[in-house]
């Protein structure tokens, strides 16, 4: 059983792990104010920053990273189910059997 000490101390390493990332992030944007613009198909946006469209691309690739992930995962769970439901019914299996026989020695 994990303390609630563990608990915490976790959640703290996460926080700090967080604002570290996040001053980084902010020291990498602002250290990089070159500005760039894009053409999509004729259109032209307007310039961003391209340390901006670095850190945006970052975030979306992490957040999709985690929602295949978590598709992965929901996956692997309901099979991990269905084993689980398989494995309970032959242990009931098992143990008629075992009743069974311990009837006929008797």
């Amino acid at each position: 059983m994990v303390s609630l000490l563990g608990i915490w101390l976790k959640r703290l390493v996460i926080l700090l792990g967080s604002l570290i990332l996040l001053v980084i992030l902010v020291n990498f944007i602002v250290a990089n104010p070159q500005l760039i613009r894009f053409d999509l198909a004729g259109l032209s946006l307007p310039e961003v920053k391209a340390s901006s469209v670095v850190v945006i691309s970052f975030i979306m690739g992490g957040l999709f990273g985690l929602m295949v992930s978590l598709v992965a995962i929901t996956r692997l769970r309901l099979v991990n189910a269905s084993f689980k439901r398989k494995l309970d019914r032959r242990d009931a299996e098992i143990q008629k059997l075992r009743a069974n026989a311990l009837k006929g020695l008797t």
